[in-house]
């Protein structure tokens, strides 16, 4: 009798297991499902390293597995290690103030923490020999990690490796070799064509302000120049203060306009033509003392 209890006790753990297995598994299904992390290309990769010392470069033109900087030394005459060597990246970079393009040199160096990052910004500034890649740095625009030698110009010499043919990098050191001396001189012409642009865009802003202030009548004129229909009493026109202005300026008003008298010249004797009648300027320059020789 034991033994039959003792098997029925077994065969109800077994179901008793087998029952929460089946719903540890039900719950685990149920659970939302996290999507796999997306694998990124090695470019990709690439350009998420190169951006974390230089956040400016937007492509990786081309690369070098391996390559090695040398600077020039004036003193000794000679190519000098620099301490930087690893992989070589040639870049395009975001467009200059003007709009122009920019490019640049890179070796992530795997010798220390300083890179070499020179911007490439004109044709006159590289050189290829059967060694070296020659860059000139002269120029402000290269303020990154490269070593820095104040007040001279710095010569650097990249010497790319490759492998003789059939090998894989028999070809590396010159298409990057070639790739650097065509976005040295990409750069260099965009350069110029965007400062001209911009020039001449100064240069038609100027003309068109001084075109709008051409247009416009000058102060003076504005100031002289006398309304239609504005009456111009003789007291402005000869400064004499005279009664009889108020009456003339009434007068004058009344009647149609017209074209008001020219002032007289100091110099030449009016001809007062006598009439039997009014003659209202002619008495009024006469008892002015206007004419010389007349009597008030």
């Amino acid at each position: 009798m034991a033994s039959k209890k003792a098997r029925r006790n077994n065969n109800h753990s077994n179901n008793h297991n087998h029952t929460d297995y089946e719903s540890d598994t039900a719950y685990i299904s149920d659970m939302p499902t996290q999507p796999a992390p997306k694998l990124r290309s090695n470019e990709e990769l690439n350009l998420s390293v190169l951006r974390r010392h230089n956040p400016s470069i937007t492509n990786v033109l081309s690369l070098a597995n391996y390559a090695v900087i040398y600077i020039f030394s004036p003193s000794t005459r000679s190519w000098e290690k620099t301490g930087i060597e690893g992989s070589l990246f040639v870049c395009a970079l975001e467009p200059g103030s003007l709009g122009e393009e920019r490019y640049s040199a890179f070796v992530l160096n795997r010798r220390g923490l300083e890179n070499f990052d020179l911007q490439l910004l004109d044709r006159e500034n590289v050189e290829l020999t059967e060694e070296y890649v020659i860059l000139k740095d002269d120029d402000s625009a290269n303020q990154g990690s490269t070593p820095a030698n104040p007040g001279s110009t710095r010569i650097y010499g990249i010497w790319i490796y490759s492998e003789p043919p059939p090998n894989s990098t028999a070809e590396m050191r010159t298409i990057n070799a070639n790739l650097i001396l065509e976005c040295a001189t990409r750069a260099g012409e965009s350069a110029k064509l965007a400062k001209q642009h911009a020039e001449a865009m100064g240069q038609s802003s100027l003309h068109s302000a001084a075109t709008a202030a051409d247009t416009q009548a000058p102060p003076e004129e504005v100031q002289s120049s006398v309304p239609m229909g504005r009456t111009i009493s003789l007291k402005d026109l000869f400064g004499q203060q005279r009664a009889q202005d108020d009456g003339f300026t009434v007068h004058a008003h009344n009647e149609p306009p017209q074209q008001p008298p020219p002032p007289p010249q100091p110099h030449i004797q009016p001809q007062v033509q006598h009439q039997q009648g009014s003659d209202v300027l002619g008495d009024l320059f006469r008892r002015a003392g206007l004419f010389p020789g007349q009597q008030q």
